[in-house]
């Protein structure tokens, strides 16, 4: 199993970010696209919602596994990444008009020796989201 993190702080503030970042029907910003599949459970904050989120260079299944306003959530990958398991978890933190995120997933990649591809491109894609989040006007 091989785990990936990726820290930052944004200048965003929480009360920004976390409504599009905790939203798993809609897309932070132009150059990702977000298409519901299964709409979760409302009084849950939507945990149950299923989603294709598509990248620059992939597209992933992802469904929403648990959620902590305004602190953190996790999901899981279903399909459309070269894992057996993708467990990701998104932790937010306000510092005055800044955000701090911790993104950590943990992965099983279906062929061994490849788990660093995976998590150089799983990388990319979270700091990819992260930009869009910093850039919510």
């Amino acid at each position: 199993m091989k785990t990936i993190t990726v820290e930052r702080i944004i200048n965003a503030p929480l009360e920004k970010v976390w409504p599009i970042a905790s939203n798993f029907t809609k897309s932070p910003g132009p150059s990702i696209s977000v298409v519901v599949e299964k709409e979760g459970d409302p009084k849950l904050y939507g945990v149950g919602a299923e989603r294709t989120i598509t990248f620059k260079k992939g597209r992933v299944y992802e469904r929403l596994e648990t959620i902590n306003p305004p602190n953190d959530f996790t999901y899981k990958i279903i399909s459309g990444a070269p894992v057996k398991s993708y467990l990701g978890r998104a932790e937010f933190k306000s510092r005055g008009d800044a955000t701090m995120i911790k993104w950590s997933g943990t992965f099983t990649p279906k062929i061994p020796g490849t788990a660093w591809i995976i998590g150089n491109v799983a990388s990319k894609n979270i700091n990819q989201f992260i930009d869009e989040l910093e850039n919510i006007k």
